[in-house]
């Protein structure tokens, strides 16, 4: 199915998406500048509040696989949206740092919902050999839409101070309402459940699946990677190099840039290629671009701008390559109509490196050498991580009656489906 078909078959899916994405893109890079301009709390404080709002947020992880099969991906992106709505309204109320803590746990937690009911409800709408085209035309649809509300951000904080930042959030609350209304009109087909006295899916099984959870930590570790442009570089460049502040601009302009233009492309000409070998392939261009990172404070003053620019773009290529592909992968692997349990998990390939990343980049940075060789150490991780999954080949006749004892299937399964 081609991207204008699809965009067709699904327009309220992906304006829900775009709405939704737009609406983060307007208020995410100032969440914290709200509590501190607004709200007037210190800095640090409000820091510390948002991060241990965030990493609390993943002990419902558990709870949003279960509700997945239970209500089914479409009820669970609703009441994503819904409560992330809420948790956004509750911001203006937030009076001290307990309060500050809350309401980023009840965002953060409705976040970890949709990103457990969201490859579920692709698995119910796409067939197994389109399942990386449509991540990967998502994946343009949210970056696409993140940087526009971004330089919404930026226009509004120029234009209007803090109160831009109170429209900035009051419009985010309002996309994620909008987004659910336009859910509610997309159907989706009843999933082919187990049999009643099959075992159910559930966190345990996924985590006892060595395959997946293999690609988890993989993709886990090397996610890390992906904070250098947009976290790293803006403090990297003007605070430690004392470059001109226009450059983590550009770097920025850049990594979306790439990520816009050539996703579909980067698709198409991979789409020959089986799945695990596709994985391969970003973890080499990483290491690559972490090597170049570390040389950037060498090279001439003139150059590191250009350097930081490179090393963007590469990474936002090795960034196409694998988030798609190992969507892709982990919903293949996931038991067939069962996948909830599977996908909530799964969303820590990208969750964890956003929760924890601003702080340990910001402290590593006042020792950059060592932070580019940590960095260096959780790439050569992640590529053991994927080297050392047990290689389960699909059974003869390739039935899904076949399926292997728990249910999954190996990344090398995907030699006739990319």
């Amino acid at each position: 199915m081609t991207g204008a078909r699809r965009f067709r078959r699904q327009r309220r899916l992906f304006l829900s998406v775009a709405i939704d994405t737009f609406g983060s893109g307007v208020f995410l890079p100032l969440s914290l500048l709200f509590f501190v301009t607004v709200q007037h709390f210190p800095a640090a404080s409000a820091g510390t509040a948002v991060t241990v709002g965030s990493v609390a947020s993943f002990a419902v992880v558990p709870l949003c696989g279960r509700l997945v099969q239970a209500r089914g991906p479409k009820s669970c992106l609703l009441l994503g949206n819904v409560l992330t709505a809420l948790g956004y309204g509750l911001f203006f109320a937030a009076g001290n740092l307990l309060a500050v803590a809350a309401v980023t746990f009840v965002v953060t937690a409705a976040d970890r919902l949709y990103g457990a009911a969201w490859p579920t409800l692709v698995a119910r709408l796409a067939k197994p050999e389109e399942l990386t085209d449509w991540f990967s035309a998502v994946t343009v649809l949210r970056t696409t839409s993140l940087g526009v509300g971004t330089l919404g951000a930026t226009a509004l904080m120029a234009l209007a101070g803090g109160r831009g930042l109170q429209v900035a959030l009051a419009l985010n609350g309002a996309s994620s309402l909008l987004a659910a209304v336009l859910l509610l009109g997309v159907a989706v087909p009843a999933a082919e459940r187990p049999g009643h006295r099959a075992a159910r899916s559930n966190t345990r099984a996924a985590l006892g699946d060595r395959p997946f959870l293999s690609l988890v930590v993989s993709q886990t570790l090397l996610s890390a990677a992906w904070l250098i442009p947009t976290v790293a570089f803006p403090l990297y460049l003007v605070e430690s190099l004392h470059q001109p502040a226009y450059w983590p601009t550009v770097v920025v302009a850049v990594r979306y840039a790439t990520a816009t233009t050539l996703q579909m492309r980067i698709s198409r000409r991979l789409s020959g290629w089986t799945r695990s070998r596709v994985l391969r392939l970003p973890i080499g261009a990483v290491a690559g671009a972490i090597a170049l990172t570390a040389t950037i404070s060498t090279v001439p003053h003139a150059l590191q701008g250009p350097l930081a620019v490179l090393v963007a773009a590469v990474l936002a290529l090795a960034e196409l390559a694998s988030k798609p592909t190992a969507a892709a992968a982990a919903v293949a692997m996931a038991p067939k109509g069962d996948e909830g349990p599977y996908m909530s998990l799964f969303q820590l390939t990208w969750t964890v490196s956003y929760a924890v990343g601003p702080a340990v980049i910001g402290l590593g940075l006042q020792n950059p050498p060592l932070l580019w060789t940590a960095l260096a150490l959780c790439v050569a991780a992640g590529a053991l991580a994927h080297r050392l999954r047990a290689p389960l080949r699909r059974p003869a006749g390739g039935a899904v009656a076949g399926r292997i004892a728990h249910g999954v299937r190996d990344l090398r399964e995907e030699a006739d489906v990319p």
